[in-house]
């Protein structure tokens, strides 16, 4: 398991490389070549003094201030944007646009979000646990009474039926809008975003509201906050739903190794399959009773059969021993029926 998720993240760095590296030599070549036309055509400015200048404008807005606009001045720390960095903060999507300036805003922080994170993480899995048996185990019963599919094809047919209602309603759709808000974002890039911030990854490259109003980045802000919340409950639902899954089990036993002990999610080994209906009719444990056991006494007497009869049959005694038993009934011992 270890070995092929080293693999895995290797191949990533691979295909990173190869794709991005290109572009970014372009990017750098098209930086020099901008900064040496400036230079050009403004020889009274040093080079030091540009490159000073630079540096400050990329580490204020690396802090979340902008250099470039100077019609208005954007505010990072008013209630809505603080706001919405406390949720991206606590659902550790941060994407890195708006930090702290102040020491004790740092320090604030770090308390805050001893307390925050744990705590998120806690509601957001008591709202899945409740969530779960009215949004996935009731329709996979009412899919097995009405439909009369088994728990399996039933689970297969919610789960598919679930994930592309999240695919439309958190994804797809939101994308289309922010691309209408934000003319210079293609469809692929508010896809993109919508991605990384449910999968709380938060690169930062893409946030919505930043060339509009005042006002409108606040709207902007206040509903990407509400999206992240509802958007990670319903993740987290759809991801219990399909963890219940017997093939998901079966692959990660698979993975797991012969080693496996145990149950997952209540589930034994022995009903791992790939396919519920792929297993033959159980056997059903038959129960017989024995009517009566036929043993001998051992007695220097010729054998005596003895009847022993279950505790729950009602007759009437029998006499076991020769004494009582009459003559007619004895087994005749003369020499010529041995």
């Amino acid at each position: 398991m270890m070995m092929a998720y080293g693999l895995f993240i290797i191949l990533g760095a691979v295909v990173l490389m190869i794709l991005e590296q290109p572009e970014e030599n372009l990017l750098v070549q098209e930086v020099r070549d901008l900064k040496a036309i400036f230079l050009t055509e403004n020889p009274c400015v040093e080079e030091s003094s540009l490159d000073s200048l630079l540096m400050n404008v990329l580490s204020a807005s690396k802090r979340g201030v902008a250099a470039l606009k100077s019609d208005s001045v954007e505010c990072n720390f008013d209630f809505t944007s603080s706001l919405f960095f406390v949720i991206t903060f606590l659902t550790t999507t941060g994407y890195g646009t708006t930090v702290p300036l102040s020491d004790e805003g740092r320090l604030f922080c770090v308390v805050y979000c001893l307390v925050g994170i744990p705590f998120t993480m806690l509601l957001l899995s008591c709202l899945t646990r409740a969530l779960l048996p009215r949004v996935t185990h009731t329709p996979i019963q009412n899919l097995q009474v009405f439909w009369g599919l088994s728990r399996n094809h039933a689970a297969l047919l919610h789960c598919s039926v679930l994930a592309f209602c999240t695919a439309t309603l958190f994804f797809l759709l939101p994308a289309g809008v922010l691309c209408l808000l934000e003319n210079h974002w293609s469809y692929l890039e508010s896809l993109y975003f919508c991605f990384i911030s449910l999968s709380t990854t938060g690169l930062g490259d893409y946030l919505p509201g930043r060339t509009q109003s005042q006002a409108g980045r606040q709207v902007l802000e206040l509903a990407t906050s509400c999206y992240l919340m509802l958007g990670l409950i319903v993740l987290l639902v759809v991801l219990e739903s399909f963890w219940e899954l017997q093939q998901v089990q079966a692959i990660l036993h698979f993975f797991s190794g012969p080693t496996w002990l145990g149950e997952l999610k209540g589930v034994g080994l022995d009903e791992l399959v790939l396919s519920g209906d792929m297993a033959g009719p159980e056997e059903e444990p038959h129960y017989t009773l024995p009517i009566s056991t036929i043993s001998p006494t051992f007695s220097d007497s010729p054998a005596t059969p003895t009847v022993e009869l279950p505790p729950n049959v009602d007759m009437p005694p029998m006499a076991t021993s020769k004494e009582k038993v009459s003559p007619s009934l004895r087994p005749n011992s003369s020499p010529g029926l041995h």
